[in-house]
């Protein structure tokens, strides 16, 4: 199960530094060539990373739970995986709630479209972010650190 973590792990970090880098650089190419088709890729490898995150993170929340008493004071863990849950859930929402839309309307749905730019540049943002630490959790959970 170890190997599978890490594998995973390693999997959330590249998509989360491919996304990262892609966001930040893919205006320089808008000239040159469409860059939608690259995001299209990557959408489906985004998808993959918030389902593994959304299960992992899942079930870190329900770990910390079970072993947890009611009165019991709030630990940094349970901020922390409480946190990691709900932001992957949140940023799995809005990804699909965009992606969903551009696979049903195409990509002529975007044209003026701010409010579906506006929600394409916070999970362009935050999905690194979300996959990159759980991506990191998983790698150190099958370490045992």
């Amino acid at each position: 199960m170890e190997a599978v973590k890490k594998l995973f792990g390693g999997y959330l970090i590249g998509v989360a530094m491919v996304v990262a880098v892609w966001f930040i650089i893919n205006s320089f190419f808008a000239d040159s060539f469409n860059t939608l088709n690259v995001w299209y890729t990557l959408d489906v490898l985004m998808v993959i990373g918030l389902a593994i995150a959304l299960i992992f993170n899942y079930a870190r929340k329900r770990e910390e739970e079970r072993g947890r008493e009611p009165v019991e004071a709030v630990s940094r863990r349970h901020l922390e995986v409480n946190t990691a849950f709900y932001l992957t859930a949140g940023i799995t929402i809005l990804f699909l709630h965009n992606w969903f839309s551009l696979l049903a309307n195409g990509s002529d749905s975007l044209e003026g479209n701010h409010q579906a730019w506006v929600i394409w540049a916070v999970v362009d943002t935050l999905l690194p972010l979300v996959l990159g630490v759980t991506g990191c959790a998983m790698w150190r959970d099958a370490a045992g650190e």
